[in-house]
């Protein structure tokens, strides 16, 4: 992970979208400004955990709605 040079922010990579929305300036203005990011490995304390479960793409419930639907199908047939 790495953490943002102006906020702080961890995130898998330095975007041009965090750097414009967050701090109004492109990604290279912001790398000239702070410096390049630093790369961090996270102990998994609360706030990495908590970051892990929001930034997830498909949840536990998407999984398990998937998997009842699947199911459901299974018997019918």
């Amino acid at each position: 992970m790495f953490q943002c040079p102006a906020c702080g922010e961890l995130m898998e990579i330095l975007t041009n979208y965090h750097c414009k929305s967050r701090h109004s300036m492109s990604k290279k203005q912001c790398l000239n400004l702070y410096g390049t990011p630093k790369y961090v490995f996270p102990a998994m304390n609360r706030d990495v955990q908590s970051w892990i479960r929001e930034s997830a793409v498909v949840t536990k419930l998407d999984f398990d709605v998937a998997q009842a639907a699947g199911r459901s199908q299974v018997k019918r047939g």
